[in-house]
């Protein structure tokens, strides 16, 4: 078994294993560096060949509420991820390489999870629990200072010609796979918010660093 498909293996057990907990149990960067990983054993392979190593798969992943927040963890863990997000309901469809799937699933967890208990403190401690405009602006916030620093640290990354044109090669062949499966994505409508301080802030505390023990 290849060391990313080795830190993928550990990555979910502990995902199983502690989901309980508000911290981060997985780095956002732990997850680009399993994508980096997954590019450079794939980058030498036919599409054929990729497929059958890592193959697009499409997974339902529960938001776990209606708060258009939600939504928009979901578009940046799973870009962050090198996936594709739609929506219905409460549900988002994450659509891409298996393991950047499995992966995007975990980092929303993660990140919805500390966003909403930031998001419930700030409430109590300012006493406005009954005002949910309060609470929408603090949760898009925070996820305007995540997806900032999700940004920050793609574009911190110096990916070499291949890795740029697998990436895009994968990107076109996703879209095909979806297509034979009559799945069109659609663009999010904007959603208005008022800008909080404290929200943002709460987005630089939402954990990013941690790592997973790698495995002997």
């Amino acid at each position: 078994m290849t060391d990313w498909r080795k830190r993928l293996r550990r990555l979910i057990a502990l995902a199983e294993d502690q989901a309980g907990t508000p911290e981060g149990d997985l780095a956002a960067r732990l997850a680009r560096e399993i994508m980096e990983a997954r590019r450079e054993e794939l980058q030498g392979l036919d599409l054929s060949a990729r497929n059958d190593a890592d193959p697009f798969a499409r997974q339902t992943l529960d938001l776990g509420g209606k708060a258009f927040w939600r939504r928009k963890v979901a578009s940046l863990t799973a870009r962050h991820c090198e996936c594709l997000c739609s929506f219905a309901g409460n549900e988002a469809r994450l659509s891409g390489r298996r393991s950047g799937v499995l992966v995007a699933e975990y980092l929303y967890r993660i990140m919805s999870r500390t966003i909403a208990l930031e998001q419930a403190a700030w409430l109590g401690a300012n006493d406005l629990i009954e005002d949910p405009r309060a609470g929408n602006d603090f949760a898009h916030s925070a996820v305007l200072a995540l997806d900032n620093r999700l940004r920050a640290m793609r574009e911190g990354e110096a990916l070499n010609p291949d890795s740029t044109a697998l990436v895009r090669s994968d990107r076109e062949a996703l879209r095909g796979w979806l297509a034979q499966r009559g799945v069109t994505l659609k663009k999010e409508v904007p959603f208005s918010y008022g800008y909080s301080q404290d929200g943002y802030e709460a987005g630089y505390r939402v954990p990013l660093q941690k790592s997973v023990p790698s495995e002997a």
